[in-house]
Order: structure tokens, then C-alpha cells, then sequence
């Protein structure tokens, strides 16, 4: 054997070896990145499994939350109730005439509106229920305010989810509270209509303009209702508009006004005991001629009720004044001077043993106060002032009084008109 071809031998044997040997460490190393490779898809590949999973899972979650949703879909109607009047052959009939209306009202609702399922109706009447109770009477529409009591009475309970709201006295209060309620049922997935009832009222056309306005869903789902014929600024929007004439009167509400010199209607109210045997009607001063001025009055007595009949008190009624003003909470003008009370709730005292000086007193004490009405009011138990009796000399004599020009002797009034309350 040649030494030198063994050599050369040999190195080509460790030259193939070295690269051999280096072949190996990097497919171990190689195998290695594989291996942490693989290692870390298996995590994603379970990471991705469980996300499928809960895909799945929130899947059914969200077919089952639409179907309990489904199952709660309602329209609402939101009326204005002080302008928007129930037919008068509906409202004289009182409980039996609200039930019908309520009736009629669903029906006719659910057969226009409703295309798929059978949403619940809800139905919202927002009213200053005393005052409109008296207006009503005022117009002729009812005989007396408990036929409108009755009325509401019945429309409440003709069948689960209609509501007559009694928002009570102030400016704007039902107004406020319809545009709170249209706000949170636009806004409510389940609501699938809100139905408005306020076409005499400009007031809710700028609210309606920004839903219009608006780039959402919303728009889709407002509905006006027609009672009185729209007022002049909703010709500018685009909403659905509906009308049943058979439930909602087309006349507009208007406190009428007595003609000069026509005398009003006299009625004695049956005031039971130990309530005053010959009390007032407070109506009646709508005609009557107010009191003379008199120069003096005896040092023990004084001047009060201005508006009422009862002028001059002794001093047991001045005690009895006093004794009213005091009483905590005060007595129900209503149950002791007229003999009875339709509010519900009422807020004031039906409790109190109270003699006939006492009530007298409450006659003279609410008779200073301005019947909103004033010379239109024919309601002959109003106990309010018709007119001003706080003449001296042939002045008014009361600062800032409420009664209005026409309710004070020529020439006595001194001061600006006041702003009337009913509009």
C-alpha cells in the first residue's frame, strides 16, 4: 500500500466525515425548530378550536336571545291627552265609553301596524287630569268632571297596559314627559312602532325634526296619530301618519268664553252637614257686581277673600282662618266646601272635624285665589274668585293681582295683565 495514497486517502475520509458530521448537527437543529415549530401550532390549532367552540356557543346564545326577544316586541302610543280628545259619544259615556275606546283604540292598532307576530300595544295618555276634567265640563263635552274620572277609569282597566297618566299642574309637564318616553322607546330594541298623538301641538315637531334628520333606524319606527287636524309645522315632515275618527275627536279643545251680560246657570250645592246650609256658588260672581268700596270698617274685623262673597269676617273667623292655615296637611278644599272628592290620590285631609265657621273660612281663604277660567268658567261649585273685590276708593288695591282687566270695576285695574295659564 502507498503511504502517500493512504494519506490522501484518509483526509478525503475525515473531509467526508467533517461534512457528514455537520450534515447531521444541522438536521438535528433543523429538527428542532420543527419540533418548537409544531409545538406552537398544536397551541394555536387548540387556541383556535376553543375560539370555534365559543363562536359556537355564542351562536345559539345570540339565535336564543333574538327569539326572547322576539317574544317581547310592543308598540307604544304616546298621546297627548290634553289636546288630543276622545270622541265626545265615547267621553259622556264615562266608564263604559273609556273601556270601549280602549277597546277600539288596540284594535285598531293591531290591524294597520301589526304585520308579523303579535307585539303587546301599549298605550300612554299624559294628562293634567283636574284641569282637563274641568274643561271638558266647561266645553260641554261632559256634564261634570267624574264622567271624565270614569272615563279614565275604564280606558285603564279595559285591558292590561293602557295608562292614563295625571302629570298634575305646571307648564310643559306632559310635553316633558312625552319626549322622555318617545326618547326611551326609540332607543329600545323591543319597541318595534312608537305612535304619537299629539297633531295640535307645534311643540314636538323639533324633536321629531332631529329623528328625521337623524342617519338611524329610528325614523322607520315614529308614527304620528291625527286628532285635531295637524298644526301648521308638522306639513314638514314625512312620517306615517294615522287617524281613527272614531275615537279621537277632530275638534280642537277651546275653553269657550261667555258673552257679555249672559247670565250663568244658578245651582245650590248640596253640601251635607256640618257643612254651611246656604254655601256659595262661587260661579255666580262671574255676573254679580262686585262689592261697594267703604270708606272705613270696624277695628275688629277684616278684609278677606278677595273674589268670594264673604268680605268681612268677625274675630271667630279670623280664629278659624288662622286655624286652617295651620292644619297639617291642609283640609280638601273639594271634600269640605263642595261635600265630596274625585282625586285619587288626593293629597290634602278629608279627616278633620271642622265646624261651619271653619269652613267658611276655607270659602274665604280659596276665594282670594283666580279661577283659571275666570269670566268663561260655568261650572256653578267653583269656589275660586270670578272677580276682584280688593277695591278701595275705586282702585285695586292688591299688588300684582291675578284678576284680569275684565274682572275688575271700570276703571280699577292698575296693573299689566296677568299671563293665562291655559293656552
Amino acid at each position: 500500500m502507498d503511504p502517500e495514497d493512504s494519506t490522501r486517502r484518509l483526509e478525503s475520509l475525515k473531509k467526508v466525515s467533517k461534512d457528514s458530521i455537520e450534515f447531521v448537527q444541522e438536521l438535528l437543529e433543523e429538527n428542532k425548530k420543527l419540533g418548537k415549530n409544531l409545538a406552537d401550532m398544536r397551541v394555536i390549532h387548540n387556541s383556535m378550536v376553543a375560539t370555534c367552540r365559543e363562536y359556537e356557543q355564542l351562536q345559539l346564545k345570540f339565535k336564543e336571545a333574538e327569539r326572547l326577544l322576539s317574544n317581547n316586541q310592543y308598540i307604544v302610543v304616546l298621546v297627548d291627552g290634553d289636546g288630543m280628545i276622545f270622541a265626545e259619544e265615547l267621553l259622556v259615556r264615562g266608564k263604559s265609553g273609556g273601556a270601549e275606546a280602549g277597546r277600539l283604540l288596540i284594535q285598531a292598532l293591531t290591524e294597520l301596524l301589526v304585520a308579523e307576530g303579535t307585539p303587546e300595544v301599549h298605550v300612554m295618555v299624559f294628562v293634567n287630569m283636574y284641569k282637563l276634567a274641568n274643561v271638558l265640563q266647561l266645553s260641554g263635552r261632559v256634564k261634570e268632571p267624574k264622567v271624565f274620572k270614569d272615563f279614565a277609569k275604564g280606558f285603564i282597566q279595559a285591558k292590561e297596559h293602557l295608562y292614563f297618566i295625571d302629570v298634575g299642574d305646571g307648564k310643559e309637564m306632559v310635553d316633558s314627559r312625552i319626549r322622555a318616553e318617545l326618547n326611551f322607546h326609540l332607543q329600545n330594541y323591543n319597541c318595534q312602532k312608537v305612535v304619537l298623538g299629539a297633531s295640535h301641538d307645534n311643540g314636538y315637531v323639533r324633536i321629531l325634526n332631529s329623528i328625521q334628520s337623524s342617519a338611524t333606524p329610528d325614523e322607520s319606527k315614529v308614527c304620528l296619530l291625527e286628532g285635531p287636524p295637524f298644526a301648521s309645522e308638522f306639513q314638514s315632515l314625512e312620517f306615517e301618519t294615522l287617524k281613527f275618527s272614531h275615537i279621537f275627536d277632530s275638534r280642537k279643545l277651546e275653553t269657550p268664553r261667555l258673552p257679555p251680560g249672559l247670565p250663568v246657570p244658578s245651582r245650590p250645592v248640596d253640601v251635607p252637614n256640618p257643612y254651611p246650609q246656604n254655601p256659595v256658588s262661587y260661579a255666580g260672581a262671574v255676573v254679580a257686581p262686585p262689592p261697594p268700596a267703604t270708606a272705613s270698617r270696624p277695628a275688629n274685623t277684616a278684609q278677606v277673600g278677595l273674589g268670594s262673597r264673604i268680605n268681612i269676617i268677625t274675630p271667630q273667623q279670623k280664629a278659624a282662618m288662622t286655624k286652617i292655615k295651620s292644619l297639617q296637611p291642609p283640609p280638601c278644599n273639594d271634600h269640605y266646601i263642595l261635600g265630596q272628592c274625585w282625586k285619587e290620590p288626593c293629597h290634602f285631609s278629608h279627616k278633620y272635624n271642622l265646624a261651619q265657621v271653619d269652613i267658611q273660612a276655607m270659602q274665604s281663604r280659596v276665594g282670594a285665589t283666580r279661577c283659571e277660567f275666570g269670566e268663561a268658567c260655568r261650572n256653578e261649585n267653583c269656589y275660586r274668585g270670578h272677580y276682584c273685590s280688593a277695591i278701595r276708593d275705586g282702585k285695586c288695591v292688591r299688588p300684582n293681582c291675578p284678576f284680569l282687566e275684565s274682572e275688575h270695576p271700570d276703571g280699577a285695574y292698575t296693573g299689566p295683565p296677568p299671563t293665562r295659564l291655559w293656552r
